[in-house]
């Protein structure tokens, strides 16, 4: 049976929506995304907040751009779980009264769950754009300018994640659900540390001589997911593209700026280091392949105010960063064909120098700063 077109899917959910405090007068469509189908609903009747928006977000059993590709619904009931514990208790990273700018960092307001027509009604962020597309918009290639802002926005990521962290880490009914989560929990592993291998035999010239140390890694990551005592809730998916923000300059007037944290379908169990390395390897893409000064000063601040952590903390997640420049940035086509032997060379020197603990290493690079926060 053939899936319906992205017309009737839509017609579909604003038929869901009537005679709910949600109706509306108009459904419009957003563009992104390859699961799950976006909309932004324009209210028949504000919501008693004055709110006159909402964010609708629905999922078929299958995937948006691939309706071959058959995909459980029980993703949209992991992400509706996240969203109800993190409103009972929010988890908010903010920068300090001194700061240049005044930056909020949260997951969007959590209205609404339909789970028989998998619609989740959430609060939504106008004009916005992820962090992935903000930082080569705003932040020149070469200005100094930017610095303090850049900084203030890793400060908050680093005090979100840390809060987050901790919550998820004591929190018995949270690990409940992200427990049922093994999808999650394999895609992660699959595309971080099984590719490992697989890189070995594409780019054999720049990972041979790494073949075996890539093997143990990816032994050693694969025990750790079999030991409670060393798992937790993770987002799963923390990276630039899953953050967004208004597209416009940082306001210089002390307006306040939100950066939501969403899709949390990937949330599962995992060692915290795959949430905080997957970050940091991202912000460093901006620096290595970007030329964006930018992506080293928000790393910087992230990890400075993620705070104190234990030496082989700071290994594991330099043993993270690697391989998502070794398997994830050589396979999303983000990278022009002459530098993807780069990102899979300094990845590996990564892992090899993490794996052998060679600290002295690390102390004179670019990621210097992991290993100053070690206590």
């Amino acid at each position: 049976m053939a899936a319906p077109s992205p017309g009737d899917v839509e017609a579909r959910v604003k038929k869901n929506l009537e005679g709910t405090p949600y109706e509306a007068s108009a459904l419009t469509g957003l563009s992104g995304g390859s699961v799950n189908f976006a909309y932004t609903a324009a209210l028949v009747k504000p919501l008693d907040d004055g709110t006159k928006e909402v964010f609708v977000k629905h999922a078929e059993p299958y995937m948006k751009v691939r309706p071959d590709t058959a995909l459980s619904l029980d993703r949209a009931n992991f992400e509706i779980e996240c969203f109800k514990r993190l409103s009972e208790t929010p988890i908010i990273g903010k920068t300090d009264q001194g700061d240049s700018h005044s930056i909020t960092v949260r997951t969007p307001k959590y209205y609404h769950y339909d789970e028989a027509n998998a619609n989740q009604i959430l609060e939504f962020m106008p004009q916005g754009i992820t962090l992935k597309d903000y930082v080569p918009k705003y932040y020149p290639e070469s200005s100094d300018s930017s610095e303090p802002e850049a900084r203030e926005i890793g400060k908050t990521l680093g005090s979100w994640l840390k809060g987050f962290h901790q919550l998820a880490a004591n929190h018995a009914d949270f690990r409940a659900v992200a427990e049922k989560n093994g999808q999650g929990q394999f895609f992660r592993h699959l595309v971080t540390f099984a590719w490992l291998k697989d890189r070995v035999e594409q780019y054999p010239a720049v990972l041979g001589d790494a073949k075996d140390i890539f093997a143990e890694v990816e032994q050693a990551v694969t025990a750790e997911l079999k030991d409670p005592s060393k798992t937790q809730v993770i987002h799963g998916d923390f990276w630039t593209g899953n953050l967004l923000l208004s597209d416009a300059p940082m306001p210089q007037d002390g307006g306040n700026v939100i950066l939501f944290v969403v899709d949390w379908e990937m949330m599962h169990l995992n060692v915290p280091n795959a949430d905080f390395g997957l970050m940091i390897a991202e912000f460093y893409f901006f620096s290595l392949f970007k030329s964006i000064p930018a992506g080293l000063w928000m790393l910087e601040a992230m990890v400075e105010a993620y705070g104190p952590v234990t030496e082989e903390f700071a290994y594991r997640t330099a043993i993270q960063i690697g391989a998502h420049l070794v398997c994830v940035l050589t396979d999303l086509n983000r990278l022009p064909a002459e530098q993807l032997e780069k990102a899979a060379a300094i990845g590996k020197d990564i892992i090899v120098h993490a794996w052998n603990k060679d600290r002295a290493w690390f102390e004179t690079g670019d990621l210097a700063c992991i290993f100053h926060q070690v206590k």
